[in-house]
C-alpha cells in the first residue's frame, strides 16, 4: 500500500535529500523503444500471378453467373406470358363452352314454349297490337302448320300469310311502319348475345 505518514519538523526539511521524492503511483516503466519494421520482403512472383488468377477467374465466374442468372430471367418471362395467353385462351374456350351448355339446355325450353298453341296465339296478339293502327295494313306471317293449329283462335279481320321459311313457333308481323318478329330462333339469339356480353 501506501508508505507511512512520517512527521517532519520544519528544521528537517533542509537536511535532507534535495528534490522530489518517487510517487509509486506515477512511476510507470519508461515505454519501449520503437522497434523498426523489418524491411518488406519483395513479393514472390508466382504468389503475385496465383492472386491474379484467382481474382480472374473469380471475376470471370461472376460474369457467367450474372447471364445465367438473366436469361432464366428470360426463359421465366417467356413462360409466363405464354401461360397468360394460355389462360386467356382457356377462358374464352371455357366461356364459348358455358355459353353452348346454357343455350343447349334453354333451347328445348324454348322450343316447347314457342309449339305451345296458347302462347304462340298470345304472342301473335300481343305482337299484332304493337303495330295497331286503325289505318295499317297487317300481314302476319307464320309456319304452315303453326297457322292451321291457330286459324280458329285469331281474329278473322287479320290478314294471315303461311311461311315455310319460318320455323315452327316463330312469327313475323309487318306492316306500313314496321315489322316484329319472334321465335325460338329470335330468342336463341337474343340468349347467346346476352350471354356473349357477360
Amino acid at each position: 500500500m501506501s508508505e507511512p505518514v512520517r512527521i517532519l519538523s520544519l528544521a528537517e526539511l533542509g537536511l535532507g535529500p534535495s528534490g522530489f521524492r518517487r510517487d509509486h503511483r506515477f512511476g510507470r516503466d519508461a515505454l519501449p523503444e520503437p522497434v523498426e519494421a523489418p524491411p518488406a520482403e519483395e513479393e514472390d512472383p508466382e504468389t503475385r500471378a496465383f492472386a491474379a488468377g484467382y481474382a480472374q477467374g473469380a471475376a470471370d465466374a461472376e460474369a457467367a453467373f450474372s447471364e445465367a442468372i438473366a436469361a432464366q430471367d428470360a426463359a421465366r418471362a417467356k413462360i409466363e406470358v405464354a401461360f397468360g395467353r394460355l389462360d386467356a385462351d382457356l377462358t374464352r374456350e371455357l366461356e364459348a363452352r358455358l355459353r353452348d351448355t346454357v343455350l343447349a339446355l334453354c333451347t328445348p325450353l324454348l322450343a316447347d314454349y314457342a309449339a305451345d298453341a296458347e302462347a304462340l296465339a298470345a304472342r301473335v296478339k300481343t305482337a299484332a297490337a304493337m303495330l295497331a293502327r286503325a289505318a295499317d295494313e297487317r300481314v302476319i306471317r307464320l309456319h304452315p302448320e303453326d297457322l292451321a293449329l291457330l286459324a280458329a283462335r285469331l281474329p278473322e279481320d287479320w290478314h294471315f300469310e303461311p311461311d315455310p321459311g319460318l320455323e315452327r313457333g316463330a312469327l313475323r308481323i309487318e306492316g306500313t311502319a314496321g315489322g316484329v318478329e319472334d321465335g325460338p330462333g329470335t330468342w336463341t339469339r337474343a340468349l347467346s348475345e346476352a350471354l356473349s356480353s357477360c
